[in-house]
This record gives C-alpha cells, sequence and structure tokens, in this order.
C-alpha cells in the first residue's frame, strides 16, 4: 500500500524593480499577510530591494507603509563629482541604515538575497551576505543616476538591467513555490509623457518587460500591477498611497489561486 503525505511547500516572495512604483510591493505584502501566506525567502531586485531588506529586517507592513509615504525623491539625492554618475549611492545605503541599522544578512529575520547587474559583464550578481544596506544600494543604482558600486572586486549597477524580476534567485535560495510581484505596467499608457524623464521611463518600462518576460513566467504566481485611473512614473514617490492600494488589488486578484496552490486553510 502506497501512502502519499502532502509536504508543506517553501514560498519565496520576488519583488521586481520599478524605482517608485516599487511601493507597490507592500501592498502585495499586506495582502498576503493579511491570508497568512506564509514567506520562506524573499530575492528582490532595486526597488524591491529596498522593500524587501526592510520587511526581511522584521519591519512591521504598518509601519513601512507610513515611513514610505513621507519619502520624497530628495531622500536619495546626493550629488558625486568625477564618478560615472550624478548621485552616489550611499544615499540609498544611509536610508537603509536609518530604519534597520547597519546590519548583516545573517542578523534578518527571513533569509533575503538582492540581485545587481556586473557592468562589466552584463551578469547577474546575486548578494546574500555582508552588509545589507550596501547590498541594496548596488542592487538600486540606477545607471547613469547614481554612480556603480563596488561590491567584492565587481563594478555593479541597477539588477534589473540583468534580473527585474529574479524568480530563478528565488528558487536557488530553495523555494519551492514562488510569487513575483511584478511593477512595471504591461498595459499601454493613458496619456502621452509630457517630460523627458517619462519618455526615458516609458522606453525603458519597454525594454524591461521585454527582458524579464522568460524568467517573470517561471513565477508559480505573477502578480503584475495595473494602473487603470492614470499613469505612475518612475519618480512619482509622492503617490505611495495609490501604489501600495494599486499592489493590494493586484495581490487580491490571485489570493484565491495562491491559497488554492499552497492548500491554506480558510
Amino acid at each position: 500500500m502506497i501512502f502519499w503525505s502532502w509536504q508543506k511547500k517553501k514560498v519565496g516572495l520576488v519583488l521586481g524593480g520599478g524605482v517608485a512604483r516599487g511601493v507597490a510591493h507592500i501592498g502585495v505584502i499586506k495582502v498576503l499577510r493579511s491570508h497568512k501566506v506564509p514567506i520562506d525567502y524573499i530575492a528582490a531586485t532595486s526597488a524591491g530591494s529596498l522593500v524587501g531588506a526592510v520587511y526581511a529586517a522584521g519591519m512591521d507592513i504598518s509601519l513601512l507603509e507610513e515611513i514610505v509615504q513621507r519619502i520624497k525623491w530628495n531622500d536619495f539625492l546626493r550629488f558625486t563629482l568625477f564618478r560615472p554618475g550624478f548621485m552616489s549611492s550611499a544615499a540609498i545605503e544611509d536610508f537603509v541604515i536609518k530604519y534597520i541599522g547597519d546590519i548583516d544578512f545573517k542578523d534578518l529575520k527571513l533569509p533575503f538575497a538582492c540581485v545587481a547587474t556586473d557592468i562589466r559583464t552584463g551578469e547577474r550578481v546575486v548578494i546574500n551576505q555582508g552588509k545589507v544596506a550596501r547590498a541594496v544600494a548596488a542592487s538600486a543604482t540606477f545607471p547613469g543616476v547614481f554612480a556603480p558600486e563596488t561590491f567584492e572586486g565587481k563594478y555593479l549597477i541597477d539588477g534589473g538591467i540583468a534580473s527585474n524580476v529574479p524568480v530563478d534567485t528565488a528558487r536557488e535560495m530553495g523555494a519551492d513555490y514562488v510569487i513575483a510581484s511584478d511593477v512595471v505596467p504591461e498595459k499601454t499608457i493613458n496619456v502621452l509623457p509630457k517630460e523627458a524623464m517619462q519618455v526615458f521611463g516609458r522606453a525603458l518600462d519597454l525594454v524591461l518587460k521585454k527582458m524579464q518576460r522568460e524568467e517573470a513566467a517561471r513565477a508559480d504566481t505573477l502578480v503584475e500591477l495595473t494602473m487603470e485611473e492614470e499613469d505612475i512614473w518612475h519618480l512619482d514617490f509622492h503617490k505611495a498611497r495609490k501604489l501600495i492600494a494599486a499592489g493590494e488589488v493586484a495581490a487580491h486578484r490571485l489570493i484565491h489561486k495562491i491559497r488554492q496552490d499552497l492548500r491554506l486553510k480558510a
């Protein structure tokens, strides 16, 4: 006689890049928590790394929600001279330290890894040891804006170039079931861009969406952000509340599937 038993799956949460739109990840996490979906690993890129690191450190999601509603683009401005970038990534590092301290990966409450890109080879670089704040800064160094970060002999830029929705990283960490949150909108924009940064941002979205499609499709559940009423651009930190709400809506669409897949009790 053969006995079959259900083995609890290890769940990996993937938080993709998207600058200010990374705030929407908070809405996704809120829904997962409210439905008691377990999170065993977090893999993140760029803006997702900021949210992922703070959450992995143990910060309550409601407090994180309050913090992001006070964030301004100026919080990350620290101009630098004679380096290949207008701003220093040290501002990102300081932001993380302000809220979770200058801790190591081993001090986190949840296993966490963030992804950066080696500017020499274009290869994905997974960082899961050392100082968390420095790793997040390396993952979020938007090329041309922030100066690249030197890390263990590598010259690193934003992880979105190599792996904007790092599903494979979550699998490598040990996840059997991967929930990926993608905050790069799929739908056509509602209004034509009015500023140079919006034109650049929209072009970047189109490129990222094509580059990440294959890896994102390897998630067991892909939560995709949609902005039905208005476009929210890369630097729209002042629209944090709307982004969180959009993240909640996107997660609610798939929460029944997630609960069924994981066989969670009502």
